[in-house]
């Protein structure tokens, strides 16, 4: 089942595997079966197996606290996961973000000193650990062959939001999930933070202009150094949150 796949996964802490989850998350930045063509999938593939595996990589993503400092992510499979994660949409595909993947000893140390306490033992445990930062100017981004609606639409929608800084934390929370999704695929796990000292703090930690950028989150990765939990996170009841045309009307 499903279900049992999913533990399985969690439970995973081999190299690599299930190329063919990957080659599906490598598509979640198509739009529309058109798409699938693009990744050498056929529209035919794309069926409820394929639902079925994504569902089975879903739940086997879980937060882990503590990982194996023995255990090292490899360059070839850290490379592919986050070539995968470029493939993360973002508004008018501006892609208003960067990564710094930190990996060595001197670099987790500074990370780690921006943690708050309790968030410390993860960076310092994990053999990577990856900062995702959120662009402040997306509009610096902008090139001379952007198209004039992009650069007449895009500080409109910034003005939607309260600042800057949240229309680009949006889009920076759409990478991440990419991110952690493509590392579940390969049996690797991570935990999403956002227990800084301080955002500066961090910023400082790996060399990010602060007047330019601002972190929303940090995600330790690495192979758990215990068994995945057996049951799943509670969430709330679906009736709570889902509903239909409008507010209060329930899901059909």
């Amino acid at each position: 089942s499903a279900e049992t796949d999913a533990s399985a996964l969690r439970s995973r802490s081999d190299p690599p595997f299930l190329a063919m989850f990957s080659v599906m998350l490598s598509v979640m930045g198509f739009a529309g079966r058109s798409s699938l063509p693009r990744a050498g999938i056929s529209t035919r593939a794309h069926s409820t197996a394929m639902a079925l595996d994504f569902s089975t990589v879903v739940k086997a993503r879980y937060s882990c606290k503590e990982f194996d400092p023995s255990k090292q992510v490899s360059s070839a499979v850290l490379k592919e996961i986050m070539e995968i994660t470029q493939r993360a949409p973002t508004s008018f595909n501006t892609q208003p973000w960067v990564a710094i993947v930190v990996r060595s000893e001197e670099a987790k140390k500074k990370l780690s000193g921006a943690m708050m306490e309790g968030n410390r033992v993860k960076v310092d445990t994990a053999p990577v650990s990856v900062v995702f930062a959120a662009d402040l100017d997306p509009e610096k981004l902008l090139t001379p062959s952007t198209p004039d609606f992009i650069k007449q639409a895009l500080p409109v929608f910034l003005k939607q939001c309260t600042t800057p800084e949240a229309w680009a934390f949006k889009q920076v929370g759409i990478v991440a999930q990419t991110f952690m999704l493509a590392a579940a695929a390969n049996g690797i796990q991570t935990c999403p933070m956002e227990g800084f000292a301080s955002i500066p703090d961090v910023c400082d930690a790996v060399g990010l202009d602060k007047s330019r950028y601002s972190v929303p989150i940090v995600v330790p990765m690495g192979y758990a150094a215990k068994p995945a939990p057996e049951k799943a996170s509670a969430r709330m009841d679906f009736s709570a949150q889902i509903f239909e045309d409008a507010m209060g009307n329930p899901f059909k």
